[in-house]
């Protein structure tokens, strides 16, 4: 399977789709690394902005329209990092990349 499937798989099938590609396959390149982990973290964010804005909704009806809004954010990007991947460009998100860096610093080296 081509490097750029495996970014895509990763980005599509959110936290089940990073640990396909990093168990199944060994010889990942480093784009394909980075695209795994960078979809892991977003999963990680979405699913913990999830729980606390649902919680936060509870208590006040805004934070239902604010979780929505925030689970739009994720798919977008989740979109836009699979579309990357399948160009094999370079997917470089705003605050998750950089926090993607600093959590999987040992991995992605």
């Amino acid at each position: 399977m081509n490097q750029n499937v495996r970014g895509v798989l990763a980005y599509i099938f959110g936290i089940i789709g990073p640990a396909i590609v990093l168990g199944a396959y060994k010889d990942n390149d480093s784009r394909t690394k980075f695209n795994c982990y960078q979809s892991l973290t977003m999963s990680i964010i979405g699913i913990i902005a999830s729980i606390l804005l649902r919680i936060l909704a509870n208590l006040v009806p805004f934070f239902s329209f604010v979780s929505s809004i925030v689970g739009l954010l994720l798919f977008a990007c989740a979109i836009i990092g699979a579309v990357k991947a399948y160009k094999e460009e370079d997917c470089e998100l705003p605050v998750i990349s950089d926090l993607t860096r600093n959590i999987f610093k040992n991995q992605l080296d």
